[in-house]
Order: structure tokens, then C-alpha cells, then sequence
């Protein structure tokens, strides 16, 4: 039912839409029911060859109250008065059978036009939900804590972005028959009863045996829906690590290795959609029997009625037909309630990110935080991921326009320490404060645009250098990016390019080379301006030329400027205001570079492993 109430909260915007769509579906439900109740007098006047057999009902009707056989004598006195109009029989017969053929093109013809005026209305709806839905989704993924997408995949996330959300698509297709065919079935059985109630209840005598069978059917789909949704996502994540990762699995000729793996998860997703479609589809045949044998049934009973002279041929015949219109809502009814499964699964999968918890990452919470003026200290630091405990009771003080090395062996915490700061982690305890303010105080927002961050890897998107540089940021000018581009030596091969600033320069940078793609990295972080810089291996990707005058410009940047940088390369930290050796989690050393390298100590052996002095 919650479920339900969600799917629903997303109509309140198209709430004119789906309401125009509603009254056109049941201006067409009752359309329908006319045009079939009018075949009764049709066969009446086809059957009827004698003029004694009409000339009866030209008397007044002997019926009192609103029954069926009042109704079937009003029809015939009409039909009667204008065959009696008419020159002769034959003629009257064929004028009136005119006007009712006629009368019927009509009532189908607008019963349709008001069927599509509903799909009409209802286009609106569903792409606006799916479109809202897609939305609230990619929304809140992004605004999602880094820690989400370490216990998440990729290709799992893409299904859920894709496939899932198109689910849902299918199930505002069911809902909106949800809502149509209920009625449509309660006109029917009204009809039916009024027709003929006793014929009626071996009908809905028998009904319930075939919902019970598509019940069973349902609750299987379900389950089977939900393995199917989640090994997709399986697929998907063999797709994306396998795209990203082209390189190394053709540097070592692991294609084969790779394909295999593609064909076992593939596999087992086409095993599981066969069985998800097969008791999808399982449904409508065994309704379809089942209503067919009530069918027969009813013409069984009713026709040896006709033949006791109980009940008449057209009778009997509107009767079916309207039977026929009961079954054909039905199916389709047990059809979207197999939909709605379907969807149910994928809202749960979809749930698994709307509701997931945005711990302290509110957009609006917090006081905003715009510069650094005394500094940051870390006070009793401790961080693990799950059980493995990385940081271990880190003290440290930064003030404010100094440059911190943090060094160390690899795992030893260094990038961990630097990305609890702009809080992309939470600390599992102690604490980070910037001028005495805990950063748990602060809006998170405000405090991310305090830094600037060059990662390792070179992150770029898929746009032009200058959408690049100004990531966050409006307003910037070409003067603006330039001037960047010249601090990080990225000016000249950024002017060599095709369209200079304009350039796209293809997905994750791919146009570039990697030290051109880490110098656009280190523009942008400079373009931001912040009042905090963090380095993690910076320059790493540059060869020794390049590398040696991004470090004089990023030293210059770094004046008066906090600055973190993380380096396992010693010749770019010399001078560096203090050096931070982690080993373990721990700090085991700080100092300048001439004071710890002269004590001999860690930092004396990663030196030595370098061959600096």
C-alpha cells in the first residue's frame, strides 16, 4: 500500500491530466455498454419476420418499474411505431435497421475518440512521472555520501537508473487500468444482472477459481522479478568495469577471461527472465481457459432457457456479449496486477536510493563557512572502513597559510585523512574543526567549495576544457581560465587545440594524454580560488619537465594559501612548512624536511628508498 501511495504522490502535478483521462475512460466504458446493448433490439428486428410479431408492441407498455423486460418493450414499441410509419413492412424494417447500424457506427466511433482522448491525457502523466521520478533519483544519488557507492556497483546503479525506472513506466500503465477496469467490470455485472441475474451468479460463482489460480502465479512473479532486476544489475557492472578498464584487459590479453565472465552472468540473467516471463505470461492463458469454460457454461444453460421458452435468443446473445465485455476487463485487470509486481520490485530497488541515508549531508543545514582565518586542527582522529580501523587517534594542527605534507607508505591513511576534512567520509570519532568550529557544524556545501581537490586520478567529463575549468562555477572568463591554465603549463596544448576553450574533450579526457588531463585537474583546482587546497599525488602523471614548473606554479599558488599535499614522490614536499609521516594509521613523525631527515627515522628510510637528501 505505501508502495501504492508513492506511485500516486507523483500525480499530484499531472493530477488534470489523469483526471481528464479518467472521464474519458469511463465516457468510453459506458459508450461500450450502450453500443452493445443496442445489438438486442438489432437481432430482435432481423429475427422478426412476421408483422404480427411487432404490431403487438404498438400497444402501451404493460411493464411497470425499471426492469429489463420494461426497457425490451419500450425498444420494440419505438421499432414498432416506425416499421407501422413505413410504406410497407420490408421497407420499415430496413429503415429501422439503418438507423440502428447507424446509431451503433456512432457510439463506437465516439467510444473510441474518447479512448484516445484518454491515451491522449495520459502521455503527459506517464513520461511526467518517469521524467520526475528520474529526477528525484539521479538527485539524490549524487547528493548520496561517498560511502554509499563504496558498498554499491555501477552497473547495479545504471540498472536501477535505466531499467528499473522504465519498470515504472509500466506500472502507471497498470495503474491507470487499475482504475479503469474496476469500473468497467461493475457496469458489466450491473448489466448482466439486469439482463438476467441467475445466469449472472454461475458466473460469479466460478470468477474467483481463476483469481485464486493468478494470485499463486503473481507472488511467484514477484520473487522471480526481484532475482531478474538484481542480476541485470550483475550484467551491467561486468559492462562498466570492463569499458573502463579496456586498457589493462587488452595489455594483458585477458579478453577471453572477460568474455566468459560476461556469458556466466548473462546467462544467468536469460534463465531467470525466461522463468520471470513465463509466469508473467502464464496469467492470461489461464484466465482466458477458465473464463472461456464459464462461457460455454453460460451459453449451455441459457440456451436450453431459449429452447424452454424462458428467455429469448437476443437475449440470451446480449447477454453474452456483455459477458464477453466482463471477461475482456478482467484479463486485462490480472494482466496489470502482474505489471504492478513487476513495478513493486523496482520501486523497492529504486527505494534503496531515495531512502537511503544522507547521514549529516544536508544541502541547507549548518553555518556556512566562506574562509580560514586561524587554521584547522585534528583532535584524537579515528576512522575505519567496516572493521578495518585506518586512522588511529590522529593530532594535528594546520595553520592557516601553511603547506602539510602527508607521507608515508602506501595504506599507511594519508588520502583517508584528507577526505574526512571536506567531510567525504564520516570521522567514527574525534574531531576536525576549522577556526574552533567542529565541521560537522558547518554546511557542507560551503565547506567543499572552501577546498580545492586534485585527486590522483585525473577526473574530467565529458564536455569542453572550459566547462571543465569552471565546474561549480558561473560567470567565469576567458581571461579567468587562461590565467590557470598558464600556473598549471596547460595554456599552450590547450591553445593548440581544435576550438582552444571550446574543445570537448571526450569521456574521462580521453582526447588528452595523461599529464595534459592531471595540469587541466590542477587549472581547475587553482580557477576555484579556495582558501584550502588538497594535492593527493598532484603531479604524478606529469613527466620530469612538466612536473618541475607545475610545481614552482603550485607553489606560488600556495602562497598564502593552507595547502595539504599528499606525496610519495619526497623532491616535491622539501618545502613543505611541515612534514606528516603516517605508518599505520598513526603519526609517527613531523617535522621539516632537514629535521626529520636528519633524526634518522621513517622519514630517513622512505628518503633513502629515493635516493633524496
Amino acid at each position: 500500500m505505501n508502495r501504492l501511495k508513492r506511485l500516486v504522490g507523483y500525480l499530484g502535478q499531472f493530477k488534470g491530466y489523469f483526471t481528464l483521462n479518467v472521464i474519458f475512460n469511463l465516457l468510453g466504458v459506458a459508450l461500450t455498454m450502450i453500443g452493445m446493448s443496442t445489438f438486442m433490439p438489432l437481432l430482435e428486428i432481423l429475427f422478426k419476420s412476421d408483422v404480427t410479431q411487432l404490431t403487438i408492441f404498438l400497444e402501451p407498455n404493460p411493464n411497470t418499474g425499471f426492469s429489463r423486460e420494461f426497457l425490451e418493450y419500450e425498444v420494440n414499441h419505438w421499432f414498432a411505431q416506425a416499421i407501422d410509419a413505413a410504406p410497407s413492412f420490408e421497407e420499415g424494417k430496413r429503415e429501422v435497421l439503418l438507423s440502428v447500424c447507424l446509431f451503433i457506427a456512432a457510439v463506437f466511433l465516439l467510444k473510441n475518440v474518447f479512448l484516445y482522448l484518454a491515451a491522449f491525457c495520459l502521455a503527459p502523466v506517464r513520461n511526467g512521472i518517469i521524467a520526475s521520478l528520474r529526477n528525484d533519483v539521479y538527485a539524490k544519488m549524487v547528493s548520496l555520501p561517498i560511502t554509499f557507492f563504496g558498498e554499491e556497483k555501477k552497473g547495479d546503479l545504471m540498472s536501477k537508473m535505466s531499467n528499473d525506472v522504465v519498470q515504472v513506466e509500466g506500472g502507471m500503465i497498470a495503474l491507470q487500468k487499475l482504475v479503469r477496469d474496476p469500473f468497467q467490470i461493475l457496469v458489466f455485472l450491473f448489466g448482466l444482472f439486469f439482463i438476467h441475474w441467475q445466469l449472472t451468479l454461475i458466473v460469479l460463482i466460478l470468477l474467483p477459481v481463476t483469481a485464486l489460480l493468478v494470485s499463486i502465479i503473481r507472488k511467484g512473479l514477484k520473487r522471480t522479478s526481484k532475482k531478474a532486476q538484481k542480476q541485470l544489475g550483475e550484467v551491467l557492472s561486468v559492462v562498466e568495469e570492463s569499458v573502463s578498464s579496456i586498457k589493462i584487459i587488452k595489455s594483458f590479453a585477458a579478453e577471453s577471461r572477460f568474455i566468459q565472465s560476461f556469458f556466466t552472468y548473462n546467462n544467468r540473467f536469460f534463465v531467470l527472465r525466461n522463468r520471470q516471463l513465463r509466469k508473467q505470461s502464464a496469467a492470461s492463458p489461464i484466465s482466458e481457459t477458465l473464463g472461456i469454460g464459464v462461457f460455454a457454461l453460460v451459453m449451455f444453460v441459457g440456451g436450453n432457457m431459449v429452447f424452454g421458452g424462458t428467455l429469448s435468443g437476443a437475449t440470451l446473445i446480449t447477454f453474452l456479449l456483455f459477458m464477453w465485455g466482463l471477461l475482456a476487463p478482467i484479463k486485462t485487470l490480472i494482466n496489470a496486477l502482474n505489471a504492478l509486481q513487476i513495478t513493486w520490485v523496482s520501486l523497492d530497488r529504486l527505494d534503496e536510493i531515495l531512502y537511503a541515508p544522507l547521514m549529516s549531508e544536508g544541502e541547507d543545514q549548518g553555518e556556512d563557512v566562506n574562509t580560514i582565518n586561524d587554521g584547522i586542527e585534528i583532535a584524537d582522529l579515528y576512522f575505519k572502513y567496516a572493521q578495518n580501523e585506518v586512522l588511529k587517534g590522529i593530532n594535528l594542527k594546520i595553520k592557516k597559510g601553511q603547506t602539510i605534507a602527508l607521507v608515508g607508505h602506501s595504506g599507511s591513511g594519508k588520502s583517508t585523512l584528507a577526505d574526512l576534512i571536506p567531510r567525504f567520509y564520516e570521522a567514527t570519532s574525534g574531531s576536525i574543526q576549522i577556526d574552533g568550529k567542529n565541521i560537522n557544524s558547518l554546511n557542507i556545501h560551503s565547506l567543499r567549495r572552501l577546498t580545492g581537490i586534485v585527486t590522483q586520478e585525473s577526473i574530467l567529463f565529458n564536455d569542453t576544457v572550459r566547462n571543465n575549468l569552471s565546474l561549480g562555477i558561473d560567470g567565469i572568463t576567458d581571461a579567468q581560465c587562461n590565467a590557470a591554465l598558464r600556473i598549471a603549463n596547460a595554456y599552450e596544448f590547450v591553445q593548440a587545440l581544435d576550438h582552444g576553450l571550446d574543445t570537448n574533450i571526450g569521456e574521462g579526457g580521453g582526447k588528452l594524454s595523461g599529464g595534459q588531463k592531471q595540469r587541466l585537474c590542477i587549472a581547475r583546482a587553482v580557477l576555484q580560488n579556495p582558501p584550502l587546497l588538497i594535492l593527493d599525488e598532484a603531479t604524478s602523471a606529469l613527466d620530469t619537465e612538466s612536473e618541475k614548473l607545475v610545481q614552482e606554479a603550485l607553489e606560488k599558488v600556495m602562497e598564502g594559501r593552507t595547502a595539504i599535499v599528499i606525496a610519495h614522490r619526497l623532491s616535491t614536499i622539501k618545502n613543505a612548512d611541515s612534514i606528516v609521516v603516517l605508518d599505520q594509521g598513526r603519526v609517527v613523525e613531523q617535522g621539516t624536511h632537514e629535521a626529520l631527515f636528519s633524526k634518522q627515522g621513517e622519514y630517513y628510510k622512505l628518503c633513502s628508498l629515493q635516493n633524496l637528501g
